[in-house]
Formats: C-alpha cells, sequence, structure tokens
C-alpha cells in the first residue's frame, strides 16, 4: 500500500514540474510578441491631440480629434512576408463620421517588428522584449541611425487621467539640440497592443525666435 502511495506521489509530483515546465515554456516562446497582438475582429479607438507650429504665420494651431484604426486585411509582400493593413479613421467633430484617411502596414520579420507610413519603414521593436534593448530604429529605411530603446517592461503606465497595466514602453527616437527637438515613444499593452504614442518633431530658429513642426499624442479610450 505505501509502495502505491508513493508512485501515485511520484507520478503527481512530474505531472506538477511538467505543467510549470510548460507553462514556463509558453512565456518563453512567447519573447514579447503578446504586446502586438493581431485580431481583424478589434476596433481600436485614441483620443488625439495635436499642435503644429507655423513659423511662416507666426502662429500655432491645437486640434483634437478621434482616431480609428482597423486590421482591415493581410497579404504576402514581394519577399513573401505577411503584411497586415492597418486602415486609419479619422473623427473631428462629434455630428460627424468616422472618414478613412490614410493605410500603415506592419510585419513581422525575423524577430523583428515593423511598421511602415507614409512609404518609410519603421523598425518598432526587436524579439525577444528585455529592458535595456536598443537597435537601429531606421535599420529598414535610408534615414540616418536613430537609437531605439526598451525603458521597461511589464509596469504600470499612466497618463494624465489614465493608468495602463502590464506595459512596455519604447523610445523610438529622442534627439534635443539647439535646432531639433525630436522625440517619439510608443507604449503597448499586454494583449491589447498600442496604448499610447507621442511624436515631436520640432525644429527651432533661436535667434529668429521661429519654431516649426508638429507635436502629436494620441491615447487608447476604447477598444471594441
Amino acid at each position: 500500500m505505501r509502495i502505491v502511495l508513493k508512485v501515485i506521489a511520484i507520478v503527481c509530483f512530474l505531472a506538477v514540474v511538467s505543467c510549470n515546465k510548460n507553462n514556463t515554456d509558453i512565456t518563453s516562446i512567447d519573447n514579447g510578441y503578446s504586446y502586438f497582438p493581431i485580431d481583424s475582429t478589434k476596433q481600436y479607438f485614441y483620443s488625439v491631440d495635436s499642435i503644429a507650429y507655423n513659423k511662416n504665420l507666426k502662429r500655432i494651431d491645437t486640434f483634437h480629434y478621434q482616431l480609428k484604426t482597423v486590421l482591415s486585411n493581410s497579404f504576402f509582400d514581394n519577399l513573401g512576408v505577411q503584411t497586415w493593413r492597418v486602415s486609419r479613421f479619422a473623427k473631428y467633430s462629434d455630428t460627424l463620421d468616422f472618414v478613412e484617411i490614410q493605410n500603415h502596414f506592419i510585419q513581422f520579420y525575423d524577430n523583428k517588428f515593423l511598421y511602415t507610413e507614409n512609404n518609410e519603414v519603421l523598425l518598432k521593436a526587436v524579439f525577444p522584449i528585455k529592458n535595456e534593448l536598443v537597435w537601429n530604429g531606421n535599420l529598414f529605411n535610408n534615414l540616418g541611425y536613430i537609437k531605439s530603446k526598451v525603458n521597461f517592461v511589464n509596469e504600470t503606465f499612466v497618463t494624465t487621467d489614465t493608468i495602463f497595466q502590464n506595459t512596455i514602453k519604447i523610445t523610438e527616437w529622442e534627439n534635443k539640440d539647439f535646432i531639433f527637438d525630436n522625440y517619439r515613444v510608443s507604449v503597448y499593452q499586454d494583449k491589447v497592443g498600442l496604448v499610447y504614442f507621442r511624436n515631436r518633431f520640432v525644429e527651432t530658429q533661436q535667434e529668429k525666435n521661429e519654431v516649426s513642426g508638429y507635436d502629436i499624442s494620441l491615447k487608447l479610450i476604447n477598444l471594441k
């Protein structure tokens, strides 16, 4: 009887160890891909604030609108890489409907997350995702080197009025000198995707007190 009980105990122990090992393997295999889910059934709604600096007119224009993004379809490019089309729709007033404004494209290629906007391919992330990881965000285009970096993994990100749990923050580009003030950052939530994005591209001429460029930020407000 004791032998039978010992055998049962050993079997149960091995089963638990096997389950834990499988869970660990699943976590390690993910490597951060769960922060970039692909789901064509979802609609993402963002609140967008935009500031435009016009040095010629010497004025600053501000805009606020809603942005909706949808993975409308996928196809294979000339290299055989599956590509998802991100359809983007804007709503500029509560009395108006969403209108399509542009398409972006995303790919997962060779452990890399590629994002194409305005015919420019950006290297948004490199897998496996880990703290302090650094890469060239312009590796797949003809622009100069920019340092992209993972700031944190699986932490809380707080805006002025919203808290997002289990997020990663990636600074895609940061450069500030006497002429330029450039800053581009993305925050992704586990199993949700992009929840926050800011893109500031400002050129200043201090001796003329002139500023040109833009500062755009968007925040996820709904997911259907």
